[in-house]
């Protein structure tokens, strides 16, 4: 009689699975983003999304780390990595807060910039001049802080010469290439998948042996639902020679990892199981 709690407008994951199956289209996505800034306005959210939306305003990243730092995972690399602001490149390179910070994630950022160099792709990344996206601080409900992220990172890529825009991010690659041109400019913008079978495909990245793997694959909301890719990555499975065996649940019926709408900063997470341990069940019983 009261209508929506605030735990159950902060459960969604903005996954788009509700507006993919709804028979009538309602956009209940949306909707739901509605509610949420009028939380944001009263205040009436989680202490972490809090912390996290204070750290993001005062650091421009989710880490809390200096900006300066944004680019050091590159030091290892046994090239240069261009400065973007500075020259001209081909592919203008967004590699987000994860790929930038998280140890782990640094350590795919570093593989995927010695593939780039190994096809002859003139590319680069913007250092400290990247900012947070603001994807997921949308999500969350926090327009003023989106839009402020926003028209700092499109005033840099303003300023800079390139011919597309790759991330590997689904959540930025979202952002950039279907809310960014509201604010300013429209640049093409490519998953990194999607550049990566272009250049097997155009013979500039050769996959050398292959692979007698099975493999499965999991479609990001923000990649699959949001944007529609989803044949890419499965190509690059295949040409890399692995057998593809789709989980039961996949594409446009894709299960959500959990981690979207700024769930990713919430310890605690709704239902008996969090989903990401739900899609690595389904991943660990398909048949061998």
């Amino acid at each position: 009689p009261d209508g929506l709690s605030a735990d159950t407008v902060w459960s969604c994951m903005q996954c788009n699975a509700c507006v993919e199956a709804c028979p009538v289209g309602i956009q209940q996505a949306p909707i739901i983003n509605q509610l949420r800034r009028r939380l944001v306005e009263e205040g009436d959210l989680d202490p972490n999304l809090q912390s996290v939306l204070q750290t993001i305003h005062k650091s421009g990243n989710s880490f809390g780390e200096r900006n300066r730092r944004r680019g050091r995972w590159t030091e290892e690399l046994d090239f240069d990595v261009k400065d973007a602001r500075r020259e001209p490149v081909e592919v203008l390179w967004f590699v987000g807060d994860y790929a930038s910070f998280d140890p782990r994630s640094q350590r795919v950022s570093r593989t995927l910039a010695r593939l780039l160099q190994a096809a002859g792709v003139d590319f680069g990344i913007l250092y400290d001049g990247e900012r947070n996206s603001g994807n997921d601080v949308r999500r969350i409900g926090e327009e003023g802080l989106f839009e402020s992220l926003a028209e700092q990172n499109i005033a840099t890529l303003s300023e800079c010469e390139f011919e597309r825009i790759m991330t590997t991010d689904p959540h930025s690659l979202n952002t950039l290439r279907n809310e960014y041109p509201q604010l300013g400019p429209e640049w093409e913008v490519l998953h990194h998948t999607e550049l990566l079978l272009e250049l097997i495909r155009t013979g500039r990245l050769d996959v050398g042996g292959r692979l007698s793997y099975r493999a499965t694959y999991h479609d990001p909301c923000y990649l699959g639902r949001h944007n529609g890719v989803y044949e890419a990555p499965r190509e690059i499975l295949r040409e890399l020679g692995c057998a593809l065996v789709e989980m039961p649940r996949n594409r446009s019926n894709s299960f959500c990892c959990g981690a979207g709408g700024g769930r990713i900063w919430i310890p605690d997470q709704p239902g008996q199981e969090r989903p990401s341990e739900n899609r690595i069940r389904e991943a660990v019983a398909l048949p061998d």
